[in-house]
């Protein structure tokens, strides 16, 4: 399809993608954002931007990456695939699967995205060693201050209750290196003793992780049979791009700890290939990266105090005059109206039973209206005699 008729459509709103900071070779240091950033390149190239951004609370839905259009905002990559798969001149990834093989292909993303996301998760956020020469100082270098002071340990604490259902939590190295006996005020401190058990603990944890890596890299190794892409396309799927996200995530960062990449680059070459079409095809050249739009000092308002999200609605958008819209604007309605009503008569029961009527009171007694409450004269102390004094001046004149 030509560039004309995209233009056509997407030119009237501006789309900008907001995507997490981009680190070293990594156009974004998030898989979810490299994977949407791939998939839009090859869908709708040059007909979007791209905004970094490390506040997820500039996203209503509170997570990145999402995209603007307008007055419209998609967050994830999933409901983003959806909302361009919508647009009628948008180049479709998947057009030649049908019927059973579009199932699949669902069912392989969401595969992709729990369990291939895991690992990498695993890679940056459980590993200890990872985490504190790579993970935290790439987020720090991201935040502002003082968010880069404890965002990152809030970023890892949110993946830990997915990784421990995974089995894939908080790895310990593989060599533990011994400490070196130091003098504690002229004593020589005493060395630990080796903990055998923890060691034995710590290799079959290692072992688990490359068993389940080793298992979902032969599912997909057969499934790509030593072609370019998966399931025989000479073009690349949805799938692709996740899988090629993935992939090109734990090969450019340089982990200390290389697990994961270590099981890839040694048993799975293909992968590495199969990433290097992917990006050969979305970003084929520099000068086809999509143009970068920076935030406003609102962006950093923002980052320093938490501003409430803007609710957005989930439900598909209805026509106004059908039966179903009438129907729920009626009960608001009523809803409204009751609420008002009830309100006056709040107030009216309020002003009835509650009010203070001031009565004058003298030597002789006091007068009391009808319907209203008594009010007693409450005197400071030394008043009374005064009051007195006055009347027995008033009585002698």
């Amino acid at each position: 399809m030509s560039e004309a008729k995209l233009s056509a459509v997407l030119g009237h709103r501006h789309i900008t993608l907001h995507v997490w900071p981009r680190h070293g070779d990594l156009p974004s240091f998030d898989v979810a954002s490299v994977a949407t950033l791939l998939y839009l390149q090859l869908t709708i190239p040059g007909h979007f931007s791209l905004s970094y951004c490390a506040n997820p609370d500039l996203s209503p839905a509170g997570q990145l990456p999402f995209l603007t259009h307008g007055l419209h905002h998609v967050s994830g990559f999933g409901p983003i695939v959806s909302c361009v798969r919508r647009s009628p001149n948008a180049r479709q990834l998947d057009a030649n699967l049908h019927g059973a093989e579009a199932a699949q292909m669902t069912a392989r993303v969401a595969h992709v995205e729990s369990n291939y996301g895991d690992l990498v998760n695993h890679m940056l956020y459980s590993l200890q060693e990872n985490w504190c020469s790579v993970t935290r100082p790439a987020l720090a270098t991201m935040l502002p201050i003082p968010q880069r002071y404890y965002v990152p340990s809030r970023i890892r604490t949110s993946y830990k209750a997915r990784l421990e259902a995974a089995e894939l939590w908080h790895v310990p190295e593989d060599e533990d290196e011994p400490e070196e006996p130091r003098n504690v005020l002229g004593r020589r401190r005493k060395q630990r003793p080796e903990n055998e058990p923890h060691k034995f603990k710590t290799a079959l944890e290692r072992e688990k992780v490359i068993e389940k890596a080793r298992a979902l890299f032969d599912v997909y190794d057969r499934l790509l049979g030593g072609q370019v892409f998966f399931m025989g396309s000479e073009a690349p799927t949805t799938l692709d791009v996740l899988f090629a996200a993935h992939t090109h995530v734990l090969l450019s960062l340089e982990f200390p700890d290389p697990l994961v990449v270590s099981v890839l680059k040694d048993s799975y070459p293909s992968f590495i290939a199969h990433r290097d079409a992917v990006l050969s095809l979305a970003l084929p050249d520099p000068s086809t990266f999509p143009p970068t739009v920076r935030l406003g000092w609102t962006s950093f308002l923002r980052a320093l105090v938490p501003w409430p999200r803007i609710p957005t609605s989930r439900r598909p958008p209805r026509a106004v005059n059908s039966k179903e819209v009438q129907d729920l604007e009626w009960r608001y309605r009523l809803w409204r109206w009751g609420f008002i009503g009830a309100s006056v008569l709040a107030a009216a029961a309020y002003l009835n039973y509650a009010t203070i009527v001031i009565v004058l009171q003298s030597r002789n007694g006091s007068r009391r209206l009808p319907g209203s409450r008594e009010v007693r004269d409450v005197r400071t102390p030394g008043t009374e005699e005064d009051g007195k004094e006055e009347d027995g001046d008033v009585a002698d004149g």
